[in-house]
């Protein structure tokens, strides 16, 4: 007689056949695949913020480090990582906002003026330089 403390005793399957390596192969390829699909979509969730680290790291976009600009304030004196980081955001939001309009602007006020600053860099105080031709 149990009291519901004993475990329940294991009874041997009926036809007991090992599995076969084909049969495991795909088991293990199928595991596989589900690990692999965890891992991208971790990745898929941190990918959006490798560059605002970067930004926060470097003071520069990915882009930005990748072509040598960086950005400065208008006088062309060192912009920091919280002045970028700040017209980063402002200029997401404001392309965001606009449903991509205000990219548009930005690319439009950049080829007509002369100064080459756009509709952000002139709200936010900013401009893009070289960074060889910053810091000479």
């Amino acid at each position: 007689m149990s009291d519901g403390f004993e475990p329940p005793q294991n009874e041997p399957y009926a036809h007991v056949t090992s599995a076969g390596p084909i049969r495991r192969l795909a088991a293990d390829t199928i595991d596989g695949l589900f690990l692999l699909t965890a891992l991208f979509s971790w990745w898929l969730v941190f990918l959006p913020l490798i560059p605002w680290l970067f930004l926060l790291a470097w003071g520069q976009t990915p882009g930005k480090f990748l072509v040598g600009l960086e950005a400065a304030r208008s006088d062309g004196t060192r912009f920091g990582w919280g002045r970028m980081f700040t017209r980063e955001v402002f200029k997401r939001l404001f392309w965001s906002v606009t449903l991509g309009i205000g990219m548009i602007v930005d690319a439009g006020v950049l080829m007509l003026s002369r100064d080459r600053r756009s509709f952000t860099d002139r709200v936010v105080g900013s401009t893009i330089v070289r960074v060889s031709a910053q810091q000479s």
